[in-house]
């Protein structure tokens, strides 16, 4: 008898298949993603700059949050051979990813929470987005003048 698919498998399933609409909604299901995580940034970038968000409602909101941190799961999980882990907090269940850092030790990042305190900068950059993951993460250093 088959084993029942667990939290994180359901997550990991979902946030593939969000990512996977997203892209072919905006024309962009040929870029390969496992020789290049990067190669949808750019298409990202300018669907996220030319949104309305004057306009924006709740389940915009929801899912634009949604389709970035799927896609910022998706970098961290393909360039840096992220996975996820499960953790609760006051929130709820909490999908972290789990890296190895540049200094070997184990880092946790929430791509749900970097993409809710970018919208605290309006409008949101992805790019920033996944220079703030890639930091918590700690799979690059910070370097600052």
């Amino acid at each position: 008898m088959p084993q029942p698919e667990t939290d994180l498998e359901t997550w990991e399933r979902e946030r593939q298949a969000a990512l996977a609409d997203l892209m072919d909604a905006l024309d962009a299901s040929d870029l390969d993603l496992d020789a290049d995580p990067l190669a949808f940034l750019p298409v990202l970038n300018r669907f996220v700059a030319e949104q309305d968000y004057d306009t924006f409602d709740e389940d915009d909101w929801r899912y634009l949050h949604t389709v970035l941190a799927a896609y910022i799961a998706d970098v961290l999980i393909r360039k840096y051979r992220a996975h996820w882990r499960l953790r609760h907090d006051s929130r709820g269940p909490n999908y972290m990813l789990v890296t190895t850092g540049y200094d070997g030790h184990e880092y946790e990042v929430s791509p749900m929470d970097v993409v809710y305190d970018d919208f605290k900068n309006l409008p949101p950059e992805v790019t920033r987005m996944l220079a703030t993951a890639e930091l918590t993460a700690h799979v690059v250093r910070r370097y600052d003048n």
